[in-house]
């Protein structure tokens, strides 16, 4: 397994722990829309990070893999629409983690041959 897939499999597990957390946080979202959004956001993540895992099984979670790296940034904009919903309890080691799985991809983009 290359670098770049050992970190990509490392987010993965970052972002479902970070998806965890976030679902604590939801019983107090006391707006229904807000509510609503967060609930859809956090099944986009978790529909994303199947598919991701299944990429990994079948071991093509990979830079070349376009289709993957698209599910990344997917995964990515989904968990920082999450973090949005949950600001107001949003500690700094959770947030953190949001903000080092984007920055670990965008590591990864920018240093990708």
């Amino acid at each position: 397994m290359s670098e770049s897939a050992e970190l990509l499999a490392e987010m993965l597990l970052h972002s479902a722990q970070f998806c965890s957390k976030a679902e604590a946080f939801s019983a107090s979202l006391s707006e229904k829309r807000e509510l609503d959004e967060f609930r859809l956001k956090l099944g986009q993540a978790r529909n994303i990070l199947e598919r991701l895992q299944v990429a990994y099984s079948d071991d093509a979670l990979d830079l070349g893999n376009k289709q993957a790296i698209g599910e990344f940034r997917q995964l990515v904009i989904a968990l920082l629409w999450i973090a949005f919903y949950i600001r107001q309890q949003l500690d700094f080691r959770t947030f953190r983690m949001v903000v080092s799985i984007e920055a670990g991809l965008t590591h990864l983009l920018v240093t990708r041959s």
